[in-house]
């Protein structure tokens, strides 16, 4: 039976909200500009909330206090003590083919990012749904609304097409300010990989512009309050807005005041602080009590064997990420905020969300890298690790904390990398506190907020290019879920697919078959009981050989049916993310 219940708030170093702030008016940054709407229009109901939309990169799902970690989010930790928290929430394993089904309901492979652009090999390119971008066979959620009579904006990092007709204002979004691929510095678009150009592309309403002076998450909020105060306060209809942050994608990146709040915290190591957010996991009747604490990643050392200068740079490094996390929320808080003061917060629904599981990659570690950082980011001293300058990645051995008890990354289809956070507030309908168990996949989130609003998407038509039909969500709306009127979300008999890359996963009532190609797996179907064993610790494949065979079967219709293209054998995604740097125009980032 799938739990519904009410959830324990985890405490806090920094407490509750902070007081009201007054609302940022930054009109003299913004010139905005009309979008045309998307046609046929949405049947809107007769009153409709305003929907925010926040969206974390990078966020492991035990990297939050509700979660059980020693990080302060107060205020994102509020938002599920006021709301609704999804303990069973998937997305892709990486960024843009999850950002493509987020934000259109509909496969990724259906939407044009069957294949993040940067790692797509030459077999994929061209091929229908590896555009690279979202393509024109499918809506967003900007288009929906807009449809629908919304007043729509979108800030921060979008990921989905960089190119004329394909930044946020081309895909129903009126009001913006992007980072239009995958990521960059976070005090300047100087680019974050050795695939990418000197510097990243920013986009407002739809034409290119200089980075706005700020840190990333701070300038992304201050974008998102000015649209809260301007178009959004002035005009009579409803609004969608979607605050996109890089955080907490590498470089990690954090205000001086914020950095130094977790200086000390990290030097009792990896071991001890896993250790610590396992027992709160147990306290807050996530995990079982007596569960065993997962085994340190095989390629991770016992933070006692390390000497005291590694110790004090991983330390640093650790500190680093959960400054970012503590200045998102922060920032977060100011929103919340602002929503309390302008009378809003009650008429809301509220999403908070990651993308994809904790990275564990260290692009700047590699040798074949390490001239193309040192040029760039030249800060590689303890003290300056967060600060302009510096680069800093964690590695397995600080991502093995936001995983937690789940298997796997960012990059693979096992839980650590496909399961996030899933937060939902809307004081005017939702009951506070609610703790939701059933399996969730990113393409239910259109569905559902459609739902919220009222709003019924149009009946298939043409493509604006007239060569294909138009793909309508296919996600599942959790709106009855929310409002305790359902269990599930998915029908118990429902196989739900997934592929990226060297990855694939079925998901059927509580099972999910999956398997990893190298270098995390060896490439074989594994069969897990998802509700006994969430941390995909015992492989059921050959004890349930039945289900194991039929759950493949059904992949295989999934992937015929959505049109799967596999990468070649010797696909290496590590080797194209450092490789040498590209020239020209080059779309996407690894995110």
């Amino acid at each position: 039976m799938i739990l519904i219940s009410k959830i324990a708030t985890a405490g806090t170093e920094r407490g509750g909200r902070k007081p009201l702030l007054p609302l940022l008016v930054v009109m003299g940054a913004l010139s905005w500009h009309g979008c045309t709407a998307v046609t046929p229009p949405i049947t809107p109901a007769s009153s409709q909330p305003n929907v925010l939309l926040i969206i974390a990169d990078d966020l492991g799902w035990g990297d939050i206090g509700v979660f059980g970690s020693e990080i302060p989010t107060p205020n994102i930790d509020g938002l599920a003590a006021d709301g609704v928290l999804f303990t069973n929430f998937h997305t892709a394993s990486t960024c843009s083919p999850s950002r493509a089904m987020l934000m259109t309901g509909v496969d990724s492979h259906l939407a044009g990012l069957g294949n993040m652009i940067t790692f797509m090999p030459s077999n994929q390119r061209g091929r229908p749904g590896y555009e690279g971008h979202l393509n024109r066979r499918v809506r967003t959620l900007g288009e929906f609304f807009q449809a629908g009579g919304y007043i729509t904006g979108f800030f921060g990092k979008w990921h989905l097409g960089e190119e004329p007709g394909q930044l946020p204002h081309d895909r129903g979004f009126e009001y913006t300010m992007a980072l239009t691929t995958g990521g960059s510095d976070n005090w300047s678009a100087l680019g974050a990989a050795p695939v990418r150009p000197a510097t990243e592309p920013f986009s407002r309403n739809g034409h290119l512009i200089e980075r706005p002076e700020g840190l990333a998450s701070a300038l992304y909020t201050d974008e998102l309050l000015g649209f809260l105060a301007g178009p959004a306060s002035e005009s009579a209809s409803p609004f969608l807005a979607v605050l996109s942050f890089q955080a907490v994608h590498w470089p990690h990146h954090a205000p001086d005041e914020a950095l130094a709040r977790h200086r000390d915290r990290y030097h009792v190591g990896w071991d001890e602080i896993r250790r610590e957010r396992h027992e709160r996991l147990i306290e807050q009747g996530l995990l079982p009590a007596g569960t065993k604490i997962r085994e340190r990643d095989p390629s991770v050392p016992a933070w006692k064997d390390l000497d005291a200068t590694r110790r004090r740079t991983e330390a640093a490094r650790m500190a680093a990420y959960a400054a970012m996390l503590d200045d998102m929320d922060t920032q977060i808080g100011r929103v919340l905020d602002a929503l309390e003061e302008s009378g809003n917060a009650n008429d809301t629904v509220v999403v908070f969300l990651s993308d994809n599981g904790p990275d564990p990659s260290e692009p700047n570690r590699s040798p074949r890298a390490l001239s193309w950082y040192s040029a760039r980011y030249p800060e590689t001293q303890d003290a300056a690790i967060g600060r302009r300058g510096s680069f800093p990645s964690y590695g397995p051995q600080w991502a093995q904390t936001g995983a937690i008890d789940l298997r796997g990354y960012k990059g693979q289809a096992a839980e650590g990398g496909m399961r996030v956070p899933l937060i939902v507030r809307y004081p005017a309908l939702l009951e506070a506190g609610r703790r939701v168990d059933a399996f969730v996949f990113a393409p239910d989130l259109v569905p559902t907020l459609l739902d919220s609003a009222g709003l019924t998407a149009p009946e298939a038509t043409d493509s604006e290019l007239g060569s294909a039909p138009i793909h309508l969500p296919t996600g599942r709306s959790a709106w009855a879920t929310l409002k305790g009127m359902a269990e599930r979300v998915h029908p118990a008999d429902e196989a739900i697919g997934y592929e990226l890359m060297t990855t694939a996963a079925l998901f059927q009532g509580d099972y999910k078959l999956v398997r990893n190609g190298p270098p995390s797996g060896n490439g074989e179907w594994m069969l897990f009981d998802l509700r006994r064993d969430p941390g995909e610790r015992v492989d059921l494949s050959r004890r349930m050989s039945e289900r194991a065979a039929s759950m493949e079967r059904a992949f295989d219709a999934y992937a015929e049916r959505v049109g799967v293209i596999p990468v070649p054998e010797d696909y290496d995604v590590f080797k194209m993310l450092i490789g040498a740097p590209r020239t020209g125009s080059v779309k996407g980032v690894g995110g």
